[in-house]
């Protein structure tokens, strides 16, 4: 048995892989190499990583940068516990990433592992907010075909993506919002007004019981790549902000220049209350989250006593390590320009999706920042719909790495994806489009 089989053999005998149905039996990817844009597997064959692993991925793969970084602090530091000790990378950190949400002075950030515990985090701040003010609220607002996580308080502000009906009976009560689609060609100002009119109907009514506004910000990513506008963000977030309920913006994914902005929020003229990150937050190397919170919410947590304080945290909360590597990838947005990077990748893919948009089996095309999307036309719009795994198998044949989402197709590739990449993967998507 050679070395790829045996390795395949291996993992069918031991692991049990996310978001898969194995009982379909599908093949995996033997992935032994990553460099740049590419991905090599054990028969060395290259695959242009347009989804950036799963999104986390900004700069390439195997960036020196980021591997000296993480080897210089696991020398020094490898890891504290965060209650009752603190460290330079985390407080340096902290500091590189509220000054790059224009928040110094404003905001404190509050440490986790991933994205879904940020959300968790900041879904208990906001509740414990009104807990600690004496007036207790227990209700989430959230925009339909929301994915927030699967964590049990992220599945809940997500329930209405679909993902997590087998646990329905687990999930807290939530009030779902409407959400004014867009696509290129398609401003939607009719939708987005009466949107927030029934949006401002129910707040009249049940706002004492809203604990707070959780939102993707301008992309609903893993409920179909969903795009909404700024205005309607604008005009959605001052409705909960003039009542005094915290609003959270999910940037897990929209974070770290994805949208075209370093922060998607920084697109509009709202400023959270809240904001979760993580994913690109490391370059895509180690986990680490964030949730920065506003000054006026940290405060209502102070007190004489425990019985105000946060009780929430991780083992590896602020690991120094994970800090090292987000600072360095801070300094290789820096030094890379990578807003420029998207910008130019945003003006390629343009090119490639107007296209795109005459073909008969696309519809909805669009594009934000790095992001680019488009419907297939097909009469199943489920997660589980067989056209986008079909044409992705093909993609993949001819060395493009993707994961439709359902009917869904999308491509995020990483910052130094060169254009000549960009059209390599269009041109194997037209061509499996036949």
């Amino acid at each position: 048995m050679d070395s790829t089989e045996n390795l395949l053999t291996r993992d069918v005998s031991t692991i049990w892989h996310p978001f898969t149905q194995h009982g379909l039996g599908r093949s995996l990817l033997p992935i032994t190499e990553g460099k740049g844009t590419r991905l090599r597997d054990s028969s060395g064959r290259e695959y242009l990583d347009m989804i950036s692993s799963w999104w986390v991925n900004l700069h390439g793969h195997g960036r020196p940068e980021l591997a000296e970084a993480v080897a210089d602090q696991i020398r020094q530091l490898d890891h504290v516990q965060f209650a009752g000790a603190t460290h330079e990378p985390a407080v340096r950190l902290a500091e590189q990433l509220l000054e790059k949400a224009n928040l110094a002075g404003r905001a404190k950030v509050f440490y986790s592992d991933n994205g879904s515990t940020a959300v968790e985090a900041s879904l208990k701040i906001a509740y414990q907010h009104w807990v600690n003010k004496g007036t207790p609220r227990r209700l989430f607002a959230t925009l339909r075909g929301a994915y927030h996580g699967d964590t049990v308080g992220a599945m809940s502000v997500g329930q209405s993506s679909g993902f997590f009906d087998a646990y329905g009976s687990l999930l807290f009560e939530t009030i779902n919002l409407p959400v004014p689609l867009v696509w290129n060609g398609f401003a939607n100002e009719q939708g987005t007004n009466e949107a927030l009119l029934q949006i401002e109907s129910l707040l009249e009514k049940s706002e004492n019981l809203i604990a707070g506004l959780i939102v993707e910000p301008l992309v609903q990513g893993a409920g179909g790549m969903r795009f909404h506008s700024a205005e309607f963000l604008d005009r959605l977030c001052s409705l909960f902000q003039q009542r005094s309920i915290p609003v959270i913006f999910d940037e897990v994914m929209t974070g770290f220049g994805r949208t075209g902005s370093f922060f998607a929020f920084q697109q509009t003229s709202a400023i959270p209350d809240l904001i979760c990150l993580s994913k690109g937050i490391t370059g895509g190397i180690l986990p680490l989250a964030a949730t920065i919170a506003s000054n006026r919410l940290f405060d209502s947590f102070l007190g004489s006593d425990f019985s105000t304080a946060l009780a929430h945290g991780h083992s590896y909360t602020a690991n120094p390590v994970s800090c090292a590597a987000a600072l360095c990838s801070l300094e290789l947005h820096d030094r890379t320009n990578s807003l420029e990077q998207v910008a130019r990748i945003n003006r390629r893919m343009k090119q490639h999706l107007e296209l795109l948009a005459s073909h008969p089996k696309v519809e909805n095309p669009r594009l934000l920042g790095g992001i680019a999307a488009f419907d297939l036309v097909t009469d199943d719009s489920s997660y589980s719909a067989g056209a986008g795994r079909k044409l992705a198998a093909k993609a993949q044949e001819q060395g493009v790495l993707i994961r439709p989402l359902g009917n869904v197709i999308y491509l995020m590739p990483p910052y130094c994806t060169s254009d000549e990449e960009v059209d390599m993967a269009f041109r194997v998507i037209a061509n499996c489009l036949g």
